[in-house]
């Protein structure tokens, strides 16, 4: 009988064993915070949407989601969030939109939650480390609505050849000093330019941006149109000077792609554009001048520098999102410092300014592009356009006007006109 009894304790303990084993397995099954959740996003075809993508698994692991994304073209996207918003539908968790374009419009039309109080609750995740103009993109009436995700920059790229032919060996810290300079360098009988800048009408209103707000003057403030004071008028004539006397052939006809094919051609002594192109002018397959390429930051105006520092891509999360603290939690992963770090060094221009900091990360941009992007990101401002939601008109007429200043005509009635047909435009927003 004794025998039997220590049997059945020995039962006993097995069996008890046997269920705390269970438990623990329970338990681990169980102790992702989301398991069995999914989230849809949708974003754009870029370096930092394929980073993502590819670090997915990684995501589900830590956190139990998992995220069904998808790559749209850029009016693809904002017609998807258009068609879902408006059906008040959860087929949307998180997406990626246009800040400079598309704030305003979402804001009004509630298509984006509010995140100010996920950030509250998420410290680790340290907003304050994205760039300010970055984070004014997404920010309207006081709330944050949306991350920054990509970063571009007015700069200036120079060829170093043609400065040290000419002997230019301080960059230009002024206005007076950059078109002293473009005066130097412009060689037309050689077939070069001083200057290459966006000349084409609506192309050139993000350039002129910079020297606008240099010279003083604004776009529009407090629903007034602003493109005939006397600070815009003393900037559409110094950026049409500044063209017509040492730009190129053509440049009426020419945006971003022209200028920058001048420019690797090396028939462009200088160029003013979005550092995120860079690439274009250090490529040996591409560019012919891609070993003479230097870079100095937009110099100041009268009213001091104003380089745009906008913030391409936000991140926003759907207010009709069946699963918002989820799509948050995907938000703070590939937002967070480690994510970010690991997008710009596969290639993604970061808006936070520890990553700049990061070697590491930073070392596939050229060392005198990140100083310039570091000093810029100090000045930058958060827009690089008119701030309204019909911005694509507003460019058209704004643009009337830098072309009137390339073309030497009087610019005083030509801003004139077009600041009452952008009061106009301002007017229907009201």
């Amino acid at each position: 009988m004794r025998k039997a009894r220590v049997s059945l304790s020995g039962f006993l303990v097995v069996l008890l064993l046997a269920g705390f084993s269970s438990a623990l397995a329970a338990q681990g099954k169980t102790k992702l915070p989301y398991e069995g959740v999914t989230i849809n996003y949708i974003g754009y075809g870029g370096l930092w949407t394929k980073t993502v993508i590819d670090s997915l698994a990684e995501f589900k692991a830590k956190t139990g989601i998992e995220v069904k994304a998808q790559q749209l073209g850029n009016d693809q996207i904002s017609q998807k969030i258009a068609i879902s918003s408006t059906a008040h539908s959860g087929d949307l968790d998180v997406f990626a939109f246009r800040p400079l374009q598309e704030t305003l419009l979402f804001v009004k039309n509630g298509w984006l939650e509010p995140l100010d109080g996920y950030i509250a609750k998420s410290p680790e995740f340290d907003y304050n480390d994205f760039m300010k103009s970055a984070r004014d993109g997404s920010t309207n009436g006081g709330k944050i609505f949306g991350i920054p995700m990509m970063t571009e920059r007015e700069v200036v790229f120079y060829n170093k050849e043609l400065f040290a032919k000419a002997g230019i060996k301080t960059m230009p810290k002024t206005m007076d000093e950059l078109m002293a300079a473009a005066e130097k360098l412009n060689d037309p009988k050689k077939g070069i330019c001083g200057i290459a800048i966006r000349g084409k009408g609506s192309d050139a209103v993000t350039m002129f941006s910079g020297f606008l707000r240099g010279f003083g003057g604004e776009f529009n403030a407090n629903g007034k149109a602003l493109i005939n004071t006397p600070q815009a008028i003393a900037a559409f004539k110094y950026y049409g000077d500044l063209l017509r006397l040492y730009g190129p052939p053509g440049v009426l006809n020419m945006g971003w792609a022209e200028t920058q094919a001048l420019f690797a051609q090396g028939r462009a002594a200088m160029r003013i554009d979005a550092d995120s192109q860079f690439g274009f002018s250090i490529d040996p397959k591409s560019s012919l001048v891609y070993d003479k390429v230097g870079y100095f930051s937009l110099p100041a105006g009268p009213a001091g520098q104003a380089p745009f520092n906008v913030a391409a891509w936000s991140l926003g999360v759907s207010p009709y999102s069946q699963n918002k603290e989820a799509a948050w939690e995907f938000v703070r992963w590939c937002m967070g410092k480690e994510m970010d770090a690991r997008t710009q060094a596969s290639g993604n221009p970061s808006t936070r300014s520890s990553t700049w900091k990061n070697l590491e990360a930073s070392k596939g941009f050229p060392s005198e592009l990140i100083s310039v992007i570091n000093e810029t990101s100090a000045v930058g401002r958060a827009t690089d356009r008119p701030s309204l939601i019909n911005v694509g008109e507003s460019r058209t007429v704004i643009g009337d006007v830098i072309v009137a200043g390339i073309l030497g005509r009087d610019v005083k009635p030509v801003a004139d006109k077009a600041n009452a047909a952008f009061q106009t435009l301002l007017d229907k927003e009201k």
